[in-house]
């Protein structure tokens, strides 16, 4: 699993850091604030630099990040930080990638109940009483951005209503599934996406004699060693499997459930809002970092924490001055201001790509 972090900030972007966003995979986009197409971009060039000065394979394998790449566009909930940015990327769809897109529409991922504050506001504004309010989310959104945008949007885009506690197959070696994370009273969620994927080593196979052809689908698909060459292979012999728990929990407070739910995740990406405690925050609604990597010491599985959605009221020195202080042993936490890529697998963290230092 690769992440991509594009921004970690919160409500307000800068000229260097949008609002929270990240991308795993190249595929699958957690998050679209309003500035997204120009932090994607500027994302993009960073991906360039630092793909140009280290080797990995993987890296170069999934190629530059671009928009036609990403298949699911996933949002935890409707505040404008978070989803704005959807009416310009269908913008962009219609302008260069129509054609592709009436073909293999792009997903978008909403939790049920999120657009239901969004229709109350739009019933009272508009004194639409009479109307057939609520109407279901999906067919809400369609008729929303349809008029944002100037066309019907069916064809190029898919809305999906996730419901907490129902796990769906984005794409093959994919799940995703969702826990109500009580920002909101409805319609606001936390996420578990995991990546499933079997890792061939490639050394073991050629010193074993295992020629590169059909003979590696059948060891790997067969329940019983295959012969080759007078050697029994096992499938566990040249291949292992890699699987990765990504949590993510955007604007929320410390929810038990959400706790509960990341429990067997190797890497959480959390909204943690302030640094400390302080008695003037609004922790009902967010978290402090300190409560934060206190909660999560009891974690067996975790090995790598990104604090996320640090706003205006911190800045750079402050966020990593703070990480230094609750440093642990039992995890690593990453100052998301500064990492660019996470490269993971379900064992270690492969690789930590920094910012370029001109950004």
């Amino acid at each position: 699993m690769i992440i991509g972090v594009i921004g970690s900030r919160g409500t307000v972007p800068t000229a260097n850091n949008g609002t929270t966003s990240f991308l795993v995979d190249n595929k699958f986009l957690f998050e679209c604030p309003s500035e997204i197409v120009q932090a994607f971009h500027r994302f993009q060039n960073n991906w360039t630099e630092v793909v140009g000065s280290v080797k990995n394979t993987e890296l170069e394998a999934l190629g530059r990040p671009t928009f036609g790449k990403i298949s699911h566009i996933i949002l935890s909930h409707l505040h404008f930080d978070h989803w704005g940015g959807i009416p310009h990327i269908l913008h962009r769809i219609l302008l260069l990638e129509r054609e592709k897109r009436e073909r293999e529409p792009i997903h978008l991922v909403i939790p049920k109940g999120s657009t239901l504050p969004l229709q109350m506001r739009m019933k009272h504004t508009f004194s639409l009483e009479n109307s057939d309010f609520p109407l279901n989310d999906d067919e809400f959104l369609y008729r929303f951005l349809a008029i944002e945008i100037g066309l019907i949007i069916q064809k190029i885009v898919k809305i999906i209503v996730i419901v907490p506690g129902e796990t769906i197959i984005p794409e093959s070696g994919y799940e995703l599934s969702c826990e109500h994370n009580s920002h909101l009273p409805q319609g606001s969620v936390a996420f578990k996406f995991s990546s499933n994927k079997v890792k061939l080593n490639v050394k073991k196979a050629r010193k074993l004699e295992v020629p590169f052809n059909s003979t590696l689908k059948q060891i790997e698909t067969s329940k019983e060693p295959v012969m080759v060459k007078g050697n029994l292979i096992k499938r566990s012999d040249i291949f292992h499997d890699i699987k990765v728990n990504l949590g993510y929990s955007g604007d929320t407070t410390l929810n038990s459930k959400v706790l509960d739910f990341f429990s067997d995740c190797q890497v959480i990406i959390h909204e943690t809002t302030y640094l400390t405690v302080d008695e003037s925050y609004h922790l009902d609604i967010h978290t402090d970092l300190e409560s934060l990597v206190e909660a999560l010491k009891a974690f067996k599985e975790l090995f790598l924490l990104l604090p996320i959605h640090f706003s205006i009221r911190h800045n750079s020195n402050e966020i990593r001055q703070a990480i230094e202080k609750v440093k642990t042993n039992q995890f690593q936490i990453c100052d998301t201001t500064a990492t660019f890529i996470v490269h993971m697998d379900y064992e270690s963290i492969i690789a930590l790509y920094e910012k370029p230092k001109d950004t």
